[in-house]
């Protein structure tokens, strides 16, 4: 990486109080710059005040309070008190502020930097595009333009983890930024022997019980596909607000003899879930850029993913199959192409998968890309 030098703070959450990809890529990236020599403090909402471990490192944290009292205009606005009195006691002590996400942390910096109270340029990276993504979250806030106008003021550097937000972006007016294309990175292991498929294909996912991941869609696909006579297996890691409502489908539906909700799982387990899988699934109505995915794919395994705008542009043909969002005759149809595959071609997509990860997603290749861009913008302010 380039100069280490770099003061950064961080305004996003960590696992494990917060379990999502958003957070686990805040984790990743601030392991990597520490690693680097750069000095990294985190800031957020739902995490404690004090000292963190990640991974062969420590991060300094700093809790965002917030109140319920007066519903979304109190919460905003203690969220701003908070952060404030960070900002001012710490105006010194850092360069530049890397936002996870356009929500609560971009607009409250926006507004201390036109009141001249805080001077660090910001670095904003959306999370998600298009469905309940970062500028629909913008969007839902009474008088949204003139918050919007603020943020597209003041804001210094997009970073889009995913081409369709640069379409939101621009829907919302915040187009002043310069932008750039830099996507999530994983950590890489070593690579995972796959020699044998099964003849009951073993289907993967792993995320967040919600609306958002289309798994409501998944099960219907699935159960024509078992009436049609394919042989599968489904195992769902993770948690969310449609558990029950999910299960209750699957026993609708005649599939809970082979569709296995895992709950959450610890974070060190989940490549020997995806180690003994023969396909991760995706079929999100929308993503940022599916952690879940690159973890899949680091680990040899073909990714079956919705045109989500993120993973799925990698993927193409080469690494596995893709389809519209939001359309059950589509993932019906790349559910069929996948279990009419030859073993073969489910292990070469597996190695393709790989094969980009290793070339084009290493979280010290992602980490260092982003730091030399935080860089590059702190000297430019200083000129």
């Amino acid at each position: 990486m380039a100069d280490s030098s770099l003061r950064l703070l961080v305004i996003g959450n960590l696992p494990p109080h917060v379990i999502g990809g958003a957070e686990n890529q805040v984790a990743r990236l601030a392991e990597a710059w520490i690693l680097a020599g750069a000095h990294i403090e985190v800031a957020g909402h739902r995490i404690p005040d004090g000292d963190q471990a990640l991974g062969a490192t420590r991060v300094r944290t700093h809790r965002i309070r917030t109140w319920s009292l007066g519903g979304r205009a109190g919460r905003g606005l203690s969220y701003l008190l908070s952060i404030t009195r960070l900002v001012l006691s710490r105006c010194r002590d850092f360069d530049a502020v890397y936002c996870r996400g356009i929500g609560d942390g971009v607009l409250s910096l926006a507004i201390l930097k036109t009141l001249g109270l805080c001077r660090w340029p910001i670095i904003a990276v959306p999370i998600n595009a298009r469905g309940a993504g970062d500028v629909a979250f913008l969007q839902s806030i009474p008088g949204w333009r003139i918050w919007a106008r603020l943020i597209d003021r003041q804001i210094n550097t997009v970073i889009l983890i995913n081409d369709n937000i640069a379409a939101d972006l621009d829907s919302a007016g915040i187009v002043r930024a310069q932008r750039h294309h830099i996507p999530n990175g994983i950590t890489v292991l070593p690579a995972i022997q796959r020699d044998v498929v099964t003849q009951v294909r073993r289907l993967v996912w792993a995320g967040r019980l919600d609306h958002q991941k289309g798994l409501d869609l998944l099960l219907h696909a699935l159960a024509y596909c078992r009436r049609a006579g394919a042989g599968f297996k489904l195992l769902l890691v993770g948690e969310g607000p449609l558990g029950q409502e999910l299960r209750a489908q699957a026993d609708e539906l005649g599939l809970t003899d082979i569709v296995e909700f895992a709950g959450a799982v610890p974070a060190d387990s989940i490549r020997g879930r995806l180690a003994s899988a023969d396909v991760f699934v995706l079929p999100s109505r929308y993503e940022g850029m599916s952690n879940a995915a690159l973890e899949a794919m680091e680990a040899g395994l073909p990714v079956l993913s919705t045109q989500c705008g993120g993973i799925d542009l990698v993927i193409a043909d080469v690494a596995g199959w893709v389809c519209h969002p939001d359309n059950q005759d589509a993932l019906l149809k790349s559910l069929i192409q996948m279990f009419n595959a030859p073993d073969a071609e489910l292990l070469s997509r597996g190695l393709a998968a790989r094969r980009i990860i290793e070339e084009r997603f290493p979280i010290k290749h992602i980490a260092a890309a982003n730091l030399a861009l935080a860089q590059k913008l702190v000297r430019k302010s200083k000129d």
